[in-house]
């Protein structure tokens, strides 16, 4: 009998050790999943505003270059183009000289800027914001690298991110103007970098059409 009882309480402890083990087990899944989950929100959500900056950027690099410098009457789609094409890159690094493409296409749209002396200004400006602006192109770059290290660092961690949380998921959002691209495509729409064209259409394409002053 006491032989009995003694094989019991042996398997009662075998039992409550691996019920024990299990819950440790699940709760240190739980934990894991939890974290993995909360990693994704914090990257996603920084890359959908990091996004939204550089197109905000954009616009008020147009906006400022009127007050700035007092061009308050050339307010027009045309010249907003002209500045957006000029701080994305659309005429190259020597486009900016006396004969340069860009003031060519300026002195298209306005010939009776030739004689304010205002073109040395305007070079200056648009030298600076294109700076500004490529660093923040490369911002959104280097949080997509880091993002993706996250995503695909480790085999289980990899598995969870990929199949259990679903990422990228629907967190991830690339809007643009009112449209609005989810998940997958949104990181694909992030990672084409700006270069050139009107905002709208350039953050949608990620390509450079060819100027068109009417």
């Amino acid at each position: 009998m006491k032989n009995q009882n003694g094989g019991v309480k042996i398997v009662l402890i075998v039992l409550g050790v691996i019920v024990g083990g299990l819950f440790l087990l699940g709760l240190g899944g739980y934990a894991k999943l939890n974290d993995l989950r909360t990693a994704s929100i914090h990257h996603e959500t920084g890359l959908n505003a990091q996004y939204l900056d550089n197109q905000n950027l954009l616009s008020e690099f147009v906006n400022g270059f009127y007050e700035q410098l007092g061009l308050a009457n050339l307010k027009s789609a045309k010249m907003d183009q002209i500045i957006r094409d000029a701080v994305t890159g659309r005429y190259g690094d020597d486009g900016f000289s006396a004969n340069g493409a860009f003031f060519a296409a300026v002195k298209e749209a306005y010939p009776d800027l030739a004689g304010l002396d205002i073109y040395d200004k305007i070079a200056d400006y648009v030298r600076a914001k294109r700076s500004e602006f490529k660093n923040y192109q490369t911002k959104i770059l280097s949080m997509i690298q880091v993002y993706e290290f996250w995503r695909q660092d480790g085999y289980i961690d990899s598995f969870i991110i990929e199949k259990i949380i679903g990422v990228p998921t629907r967190r991830l959002e690339a809007r643009i103007g009112e449209d609005v691209y989810y998940g997958p495509e949104a990181l694909e729409k992030m990672k084409r970098i700006v270069i050139s064209g009107k905002a709208r259409d350039a953050f949608k394409s990620g390509e450079m059409g060819p100027l068109e002053i009417k």
